[in-house]
């Protein structure tokens, strides 16, 4: 099962890299908790379900005028947990700020659907949030 979830989350990933709404949606648990770190995070934001999912991607274009995310590595944590260590990439509208910085990812999945995903900013702030301190 542990595989199932690393290739679970993957599809998310490949997902919001096509823009895939459905793609994403097919993963997604309907009742999905998504707590992002830098489109809502430092307001505290918390997106429900799969019509928060459309609002997130909503509020990121609303935003960025780019924002992609690489994946490098997954990490199946056991307990339907999974960590992404990767890179986000944005650049803001209107100021131009660009961002290009290690970022993370922590997924849960329950019966083959995402039923929380969590960003943060700093792979450091994932790694204690899922219990590991590497």
């Amino acid at each position: 099962m542990s595989r199932e979830n690393v290739e679970i989350v993957r599809a998310l990933f490949a997902a919001f890299a096509d823009r895939d709404l459905d793609a994403a949606a097919s993963v997604l648990h309907p009742e999905v908790e998504i707590r992002p770190a830098i489109v809502g995070g430092p307001e505290g934001v918390v997106y429900q379900g799969l019509t928060g999912n459309r609002q997130f991607w909503a509020d990121i274009d609303a935003a960025w005028t780019e924002f992609r995310i690489k994946p490098e590595e997954f990490r199946d944590l056991g307990k339907g947990q999974v960590l992404v260590l990767g890179q986000a990439f944005a650049r803001a509208k209107g100021s131009g700020i660009a961002l290009d910085e290690a970022a993370a990812w922590l997924a849960a999945v329950r019966e083959r659907q995402i039923v929380r995903f969590q960003s943060f900013s700093h792979q450091r702030e994932a790694l204690e949030a899922a219990g590991l301190s590497e």
